[in-house]
């Protein structure tokens, strides 16, 4: 069973075809909350404080928080952004996170490529 939480977001932000970092969602049970202000950093549990992502992106995140910590807090700034919006994510969001996304993947290509 899926989340409340996320369906009532899913229906807030109209994330149906990409999540919030632009991996396509195959199934609305692939969805995860990502808390964008941690709960050891006071980030409290409600939608005010989530991003939906899929799996996937979820640990793609967590990643990032540490091993490129700066992309991760631009990253989440955005996260923060679009969910205080209230308004599903644009063209323009998209714009500003996939370039950051697709730039740490080509890093991480990179470094695997050397260590072999």
């Amino acid at each position: 069973m899926i989340n409340e939480d996320i369906l009532n977001m899913v229906k807030i932000y109209n994330t149906y075809s990409l999540d919030w970092m632009g991996d396509e969602i195959k199934s609305l049970s692939d969805l995860t909350r990502h808390h964008i202000v941690k709960k050891e950093d006071d980030g409290i549990d409600d939608i005010s404080n989530y991003a939906l992502l899929t799996s996937y992106s979820h640990h793609f995140i967590h990643y990032l928080e540490i091993h490129y910590n700066k992309e991760y807090n631009y990253i989440n700034s955005l996260l923060l952004e679009l969910n205080q919006s209230n308004m599903p994510p644009t063209s323009e969001y998209y714009e500003k996170i996939l370039p950051i996304i697709k730039k740490v993947k080509k890093s991480i290509k990179n470094k695997r490529r050397k260590r072999n």
